[in-house]
């Protein structure tokens, strides 16, 4: 089957195992807030036995729309796999209660993973993505390439729930921050992001050199826009 179907039909607890190769996408791949696991009973998307697995979106334009993966729901497990050039973030994490574990987040156009809201009807931080756990990933090279002053490797800002967890992840090399908390005040403050066991080096600018100008090049970027939370980071480098 194809993985857009696989997604619509795996039931809560089921898995999808994705065989070795690149698969390549022209459209972002929308998870739907309707279609949740539950838990205990994830619903799992992952690379089969170790396979080296990539998900190419190079054929989307450049757009702030055009996301790689748009995680709406919740109770999803996503594991072991690779998300590169997407139009914007590579994936747009909007749902609660997920874990994103093991995944490379590369060469994108905006920040590599985001915490955020999809819809813009998720009016209050109780609506907002909550109880996220990204874990071991790592997130690299990620560069808008219009102003190269936006892409970071993992944001969780602007619209982001409460209990957000970042454990064991790496960013680097991307052209803007390795974490950004940002939030403003047309929204209001976002909730506590914990970061423990991460690791940011070389910020401000990719591997390839783009970069510098605008680019703060952060590691840890805790807040901004005079909206301020007690975010945690603990035995970070």
């Amino acid at each position: 089957t194809t993985v857009a179907n696989a997604i619509k039909s795996v039931s809560a607890g089921g898995y999808i195992y994705l065989l070795e190769g690149t698969y390549s996408f022209s459209s972002p791949i929308k998870i739907d807030n309707s279609n949740n696991g539950s838990s205990g009973k994830y619903k799992t998307i992952a690379a089969y036995n170790g396979a080296k697995v990539v998900f190419d979106f190079s054929k989307e334009s450049v757009s702030s729309s055009n996301y790689g993966i748009i995680l709406d729901g919740n109770y999803w497990h996503f594991f072991g796999f690779e998300i590169t050039k997407a139009g914007d973030n590579g994936m747009l994490l909007a749902g609660s209660n997920n874990i994103i574990e093991q995944m490379v987040f590369n060469e994108n156009q905006d920040t590599g993973l985001q915490i955020s809201r999809y819809r813009s009807a998720a009016a209050t931080i109780s609506d907002w993505p909550s109880n996220n756990l990204v874990k071991n990933c790592t997130s690299k090279n990620n560069c808008d390439d219009a102003t190269m002053e936006n892409a970071d490797g993992f944001a969780a800002k602007l619209t982001c729930g409460k209990g957000n967890v970042f454990d064991g992840c790496f960013s680097y090399n991307n052209s803007d921050d390795g974490w950004d908390l940002y939030a403003k005040t047309e929204t209001g403050a976002i909730g506590v992001v914990t970061l423990q066991n991460c690791v940011a080096f070389r910020n401000g600018y990719t591997e390839g050199g783009k970069g510098y100008g605008d680019c703060d090049g952060n590691g840890f970027k805790l807040g901004g826009g005079g909206v301020g939370t007690r975010h945690i980071v603990k035995n970070c480098l």
